[in-house]
């Protein structure tokens, strides 16, 4: 009986060491969606949504062309299983509509559910939210 107790033991050991590290999803695509900028206020009211089209390449990503998107800069992105962070490393935007706070830098936590990503950070009790569907 102890025998097969140390070799219960032994079993459940092992196969704990065996389980599978989660991997940082592959994010390679164009994605077109909506930034929200959310400001703590005594009035609640929806946030204010912008057009935006992130291209991710590999470790790149770039704003979509065009006026009809608001620009999220260009630059690095290094992705882990739950952050993004992304680098811009544009000087001047590539369109007309200009919003700094939409532009792509530092860390996001994210998640992503079939072709949807939602990436999100807080600063200053601002809430900087994209809800992206890849194309």
């Amino acid at each position: 009986m102890k025998k097969i107790s140390i070799l219960i033991l032994s079993v459940m050991i092992l196969a704990s060491a065996c389980k599978k590290e989660k991997k940082a999803p592959q994010l390679t695509g164009t994605y077109t969606g909506s930034f929200s900028e959310t400001t703590p206020s005594v009035i609640q009211q929806p946030p204010t949504l912008f057009a935006v089209q992130l291209i991710i390449s590999g470790n790149n990503f770039q704003s979509g062309q065009g006026t009809a998107y608001l620009t999220v800069g260009a630059g690095t992105v290094q992705t882990s299983t739950s952050v993004l962070n992304f680098t811009d490393t544009e000087a001047f935007p590539d369109n007309t509509s200009i919003n700094s706070s939409a532009a792509l830098s530092n860390s996001y936590n994210y998640t992503v559910k079939g072709d949807s990503l939602l990436f999100s950070k807080t600063v200053l009790n601002v809430a900087y939210t994209y809800k992206l569907k890849k194309q």
